[in-house]
């Protein structure tokens, strides 16, 4: 099972970037730029497919991560060649020295030949092609970069449109990010039982850690703890009377209030009021067992048990709305998902590069997954295994749109910026403010970056799976 749903995993990821990629493509076809290559996953090149009517070629790669579309000239030619006086040229005057048949340099002080010279020239003229990305207007170049904002919302919009009309239910409870945001799919524990999703009884549930107090103590696993009597003596006589008139009876309610009531008693002995549930005689019926443990609290007061508040999933939940609701509710989920993914990656950031401990940063680098945490996290769904892929789709499809919005170069939203800033530029002082060679250094060395952050960050889904 874990094999196949990595299987399902990569490729849910992967038809949500096919569909992002696929509007890069149609853009640039809109605007008859050549699109050299799409591939199916990205490099190394496994099989070349096939090449249709416009030249594009379509190829299978090794490594599953997605889908990549190439540009013609996306980032245009360039040379490492140097002018007489050791200058490094750029694209434009190393152009006009050709076509003057001047001299030309490597790095190392060699003269380039003839041939060689006909050959960069040859290059360079391409680079000023009418199918060339480059050469096309800068509102242009913009649309095919960002082509896909409008389709990766559109996507997960009509899903939760589509799910919200025909019923659905939430996927997890969000107790790690404090948000006010109102989401359907994903709420907070206190907005789960305003909602009826989490049934929130009295009293808390006990669950003893082997060899501890508690369970030498004889409390049992899913114990649930009704109330706390305590005195101001030291021991405690169940058989005595007396006491019961004097001891203080305490409600319990959530586990913070144990905590304070066994700090407050240290040396001391208290009795647990416990409702356990038991196994009848014909080991088919089961009745609630009521009574009373005495607990001695040690000197470091813990007597080592998980306690949780009493919470129950009510099975019967579920979302569905009419048409109008389903419009409106659809429409804030994708825009309250996008603002829980920003505060997502915001407070990742800040614990990964400015934690207030050393745990803190570890905990964030751990958290760090790629789709195929699917594999891990469907174990604890709260919805039905097809539902919950439905909605992953539309939540990595959000996830995918934000990532790319962020201010990183070899990403599309950085990729805009360089083409606004050159435009803009260019326009006031007739020259690009970045020159074409450290923009392709920049991109291509964030390219390779991000490749490889991300097999290790599968990788460690992956162990971290197994291992489980």
């Amino acid at each position: 099972m874990i094999i196949i749903w990595i299987i399902v995993s990569i490729i849910i990821f992967s038809i949500v970037v096919l569909i992002h990629e696929l509007w890069h493509f149609t853009a640039a076809r809109k605007f008859w730029v050549k699109v050299e290559e799409f591939w199916l996953w990205i490099p190394p090149r496994a099989k070349k497919l096939f090449i249709d009517k416009k030249w594009t070629l379509f190829s299978l790669n090794w490594l599953p991560l997605g889908w990549f579309v190439k540009l013609t000239w996306e980032t245009p030619n360039t040379f490492l060649v140097y002018d007489k006086n050791k200058k490094l040229y750029n694209n434009l005057d190393l152009e006009n020295d050709l076509k003057k048949n001047k001299d030309i340099f490597y790095k190392s002080w060699e003269k380039i030949w003839k041939q060689e010279k006909e050959e960069i020239l040859k290059l360079l003229e391409e680079n000023n092609s009418s199918y060339n990305l480059a050469n096309k207007p800068s509102w242009q170049q913009a649309i095919i970069m960002l082509a896909w904002i409008f389709m990766n919302f559109v996507l997960a919009f009509f899903i939760f449109f589509i799910l919200f009309l025909v019923w659905i239910k939430p996927i997890w409870i969000n107790d790690k990010i404090e948000i006010s945001l109102d989401l359907k799919i994903i709420p907070t524990k206190e907005q789960a039982i305003e909602s009826w999703l989490l049934i929130k009884k009295t009293w808390v549930i006990l669950y003893p850690i082997s060899w501890s107090i508690a369970e030498n103590s004889w409390l049992k696993e899913w114990d649930i703890l009704n109330q706390v009597y305590t005195c101001n003596s030291k021991m405690i006589d169940y058989a005595d009377c007396e006491w019961w008139e004097k001891a203080n009876i305490l409600d319990i309610n959530i586990p913070q209030e144990l905590t304070k009531i066994i700090i407050a008693n240290v040396w001391k002995d208290i009795a647990f009021y416990i409702n356990a549930w038991k196994i009848g005689m014909d080991w088919e019926k089961w009745y609630v067992w009521w009574s009373f443990i005495k607990i001695s609290i040690p000197n470091e007061w813990k007597i080592w048990t998980y306690i949780w508040e009493n919470i129950k999933i009510n099975d019967n939940y579920i979302l569905k709305y009419n048409i109008v609701d389903s419009w409106k509710y659809a429409f804030l989920e994708t825009k309250n998902q996008i603002l829980l993914t920003f505060k997502w990656i915001w407070i990742l950031v800040k614990k990964i590069f400015n934690p207030e401990t050393p745990v803190e940063r570890q905990e964030a680098i751990q958290s760090l997954s790629w789709p195929i945490w699917i594999v891990d996290f469907i174990n604890n769904s709260l919805s039905a295994w097809f539902i919950f892929l439905i909605i992953i789709w539309a939540i990595i499809s959000i996830n995918l749109w934000v990532f790319n919005l962020l201010p990183i170069p070899a990403l599309d939203w950085w990729r805009f910026i360089f083409i606004l800033i050159n435009s803009t530029i260019k326009k006031i002082f007739w020259k690009k403010a970045i020159n074409e060679k450290i923009e392709n250094i920049i991109h291509f060395s964030f390219f390779v970056l991000l490749i490889a952050l991300s097999l290790i960050i599968a990788y460690n889904d992956i162990n971290k799976i197994f291992n489980n």
